[in-house]
């Protein structure tokens, strides 16, 4: 198959890693590739906070909206319970 397809590499501004790319580089990044960093073994989740600039923004959004559903599940089974103790007396 590989003989068959032509295969073309994509410009550089495409696919933006820190393992192969420079900071300059990463402005006109299309995507940033957090890839495992084979020379530092930095988990994804820290390198993505320390990369990206808005990655701590956009997590403590995501879980701000998780703490008010799981307090939304909270509350509408305490009154669901308060409810089925009501209809039981």
């Amino acid at each position: 198959m590989v003989h068959q397809v032509r295969i073309k590499s994509l410009p550089q501004d495409w696919l933006w890693c820190e393992s192969w790319c420079d900071d300059e580089s990463k402005k006109t990044a299309k995507i940033i590739d957090l890839c495992n960093n084979p020379m530092t073994k930095e988990a994804k989740l820290d390198a993505a906070q320390r990369i990206i600039e808005e990655w701590t923004t956009y997590d403590n959004d995501i879980k701000a909206v998780m703490q008010g559903i799981k307090q939304n599940k909270s509350i509408h089974s305490q009154e669901s319970t308060s409810h089925k103790q009501h209809t039981e007396l």
